[in-house]
């Protein structure tokens, strides 16, 4: 099955995985990649062909409460199964908004929008991360 992601959140895989110095910010992109990756894995195994892209589009366009031009990275994955994340209301991403609520992530980094919590949030209010099934 497959699946994409936006975010608010910089999401770049630097596969920068050692702490050096100088390479901090490297290091924090890296690890919020890999948070996405741990809990997309909770319940499946996933597969992308492609790292995370970023791009500026205007928010409403991929989910997000603005008509501003915002920086948003996407990150589209495969899942082993179908209908995995489908919750029992029938939302085929319902599962995956209650998974990523609000796990921690590492914040001030190249994010356009600043956020009051660092963690992810699915839902309005405040909502900085979306899911979609293709």
């Amino acid at each position: 099955m497959e699946y994409k992601l936006y975010t608010l959140v910089d999401i770049t895989h630097t596969k920068q995985h050692r702490a050096e110095p100088g390479k901090e910010a490297a290091r924090w992109k890296e690890q919020n990649f890999q948070t996405v990756l741990q809990t997309l894995g909770i319940r499946a195994n996933i597969s992308y062909d492609t790292d995370p892209g970023v791009s500026e589009v205007r928010g409403r366009v991929v989910g997000f409460d603005t008509d501003k031009i915002i920086r948003v990275w996407r990150l589209d994955f495969n899942t082993d199964r179908d209908n995995l994340y489908e919750d029992l209301s029938g939302n085929p991403v319902g599962h995956l908004t209650n998974d990523f609520m609000l796990v921690p992530y590492i914040s001030g980094l190249d994010e356009d929008m600043e956020q009051k919590y660092a963690v992810f949030n699915p839902e309005d209010p405040g909502k900085n991360i979306v899911f979609f099934k293709k």
